[in-house]
């Protein structure tokens, strides 16, 4: 076997950096594009500001092969990209408002100090952003709870994010998102664009994993997006089995999907026992965000019409609005409460003291929207 020259050596990095002059060029005119699309993830969720170095060194790298040691070109691209983002943001904040009002007195901001509050400072966005992140700090700061597969725990756990999205994601996506990234990892036409899909993809995974508040997948929402462009490169395997197999995988997620209709929020897939077995296993906006209160105020009228109803709701809805007629069990002692005991999924995943004391005396008659459980004590 030859040893690879010099030549091949110059081919292989202009294939990995963009393809020659010509991919060189393409990559150059897309960078305000890509500038344009970053700006608009980070005016939408904060959580994004972890992407910014990695994209930015990114779009320096799909520029470098025409002359991959020019730095200059190198920093070019990845200021091009930073600059188009910021101007993105601070657009939408003038679309908002042309004048940037901003009263911080008209909610509680913390004052974050140390690395986090020099960090916020630095950022070159409007005021109301930097508010924002002390909002987003402060709540960081805060003792928040968690729920994972019928434990309760103060804090947060590393290795919740990973859990609860095998969890609540279709088994054919997973399947699709799984076999996409091993073919952008180990397809050699396909790995120049592995870096672009996969490690911001990682990065932003990885610094939602450190946050305080296991709270729901939601602090992912970022992942589905990247992991559906390598689930699409599944088709690129030669092989005459792979469409079918991405047919039938593809048909799997959409009858998966349509069976919880027309209650999505609490969906977990098959292997987790489906929605009716969410609140088994994860909380909050996982299961049981109070969007169940029109379809309960539904149940009370047409089966348990007439009937004393005690009620403890997760939400900010107002159960009156919906002609719900119920008192809270936790103000009265519980030899007081007799009748119809219903409570959110997820306030029964928070139990404790007088409430626990009640579901435990309590026997499960009946489900709505599998976030909310009634008893009948």
């Amino acid at each position: 076997m030859r040893p690879p020259t010099a030549r091949g050596a110059v081919s292989r990095r202009r294939r990995v950096c963009g393809g020659g002059r010509a991919g060189a060029g393409r990559a150059r005119r897309c960078l305000p594009l890509a500038g344009a699309a970053l700006g608009a993830a980070l005016a939408t969720k904060m959580s994004t500001l972890p992407a910014v170095p990695v994209l930015a060194a990114l779009a320096a790298l799909s520029v470098c092969a025409r002359r991959p040691r020019d730095a200059r070109r190198a920093l070019a691209a990845a200021g091009v990209v930073t600059v188009t983002a910021v101007a993105v943001v601070w657009a939408t904040y003038l679309v908002v408002d042309p004048r940037l009002r901003w009263e911080p007195g008209a909610t509680h901001v913390p004052v974050v100090r140390g690395l986090h509050g020099q960090l916020v400072r630095m950022l070159p966005f409007p005021e109301a952003y930097w508010d924002g992140m002390r909002i987003q700090f402060g709540l960081e700061n805060r003792s928040w709870e968690g729920f994972l597969f019928g434990h309760r725990y103060s804090g947060a756990r590393w290795y919740y994010l990973p859990v609860a999205l095998v969890v609540k994601t279709p088994l054919g996506m997973l399947a699709l998102w799984t076999a996409g990234a091993v073919a952008m990892a180990g397809m050699r036409r396909l790995r120049p664009a592995a870096p672009y899909v996969l490690v911001p993809a990682a990065v932003l995974l990885a610094s939602a994993m450190t946050g305080a508040r296991d709270l729901g997948t939601r602090y992912a929402v970022f992942l589905p997006m990247f992991l559906a462009v390598a689930a699409g490169c599944v088709l690129t395997v030669r092989r005459r089995w792979a469409p079918v197999v991405v047919g039938a995988l593809t048909v799997f997620v959409a009858v998966s999907s349509l069976r919880t209709y027309p209650c999505y929020l609490p969906y977990s897939n098959e292997a987790f026992g489906g929605p009716a077995r969410t609140h088994l296993r994860l909380h909050d906006s996982n299961v049981d965000w109070g969007q169940d209160l029109g379809r309960l105020a539904d149940r009370l009228h047409t089966r348990y019409r007439g009937e004393r109803v005690w009620l403890v709701y997760k939400g900010s809805g107002v159960p009156a609005y919906y002609g719900i007629e119920a008192s809270d069990p936790r103000r009265v002692p519980p030899g007081q409460v007799h009748g119809l005991l219903v409570v959110s999924d997820s306030a029964v995943a928070e139990a404790r003291d007088g409430l626990a004391v009640l579901l435990r005396s309590s026997r499960p008659v009946d489900e709505v929207g599998d976030s909310i459980t009634l008893y009948r004590r």
